[in-house]
């Protein structure tokens, strides 16, 4: 399995991006009121780091949920934890599943209807 963090995925596309997108974005940096922000030294986050950051926390905070619950699961199998805290947990884990495929199919889905635009 490819171990790769999802921030780096979106550097690497934002690294690739094409010119004219990239010429885009400054134009509109340049013409907003936070450019003179970034003239005097301040460094506003990119889409992309604060996307790609994002995708990394929850991706995160979704395996730390998973491992927590067969944490409990093992507990409760060596009698340490009670039937409530398992169901708690296998509950927790079982929404953060439905939650991390609903974001996948999403994605897919987004990916599949850009590559139906037509150039």
């Amino acid at each position: 399995m490819i171990e790769m963090s999802v921030g780096r995925v979106a550097a690497a596309y934002a690294a690739n991006r094409s010119p004219f997108t990239a010429g885009l974005a400054e134009t509109q940096t340049a013409a907003s009121p936070l450019s003179a922000a970034n003239r005097t030294g301040a460094v506003a986050p990119s889409a992309e780091s604060d996307f790609g950051g994002f995708l990394d926390k929850s991706i995160s905070q979704a395996v730390e949920t998973l491992k927590e619950s067969e944490r409990v699961s093992l507990a409760a199998v060596s009698g340490k934890a009670s039937a409530q805290e398992v169901v708690r947990s296998v509950l927790a884990a079982e929404m953060t599943v439905q939650s991390v495929v609903a974001i996948r199919d999403k994605m897919v889905q987004a990916y599949q209807e850009i590559m139906r635009i037509a150039v």
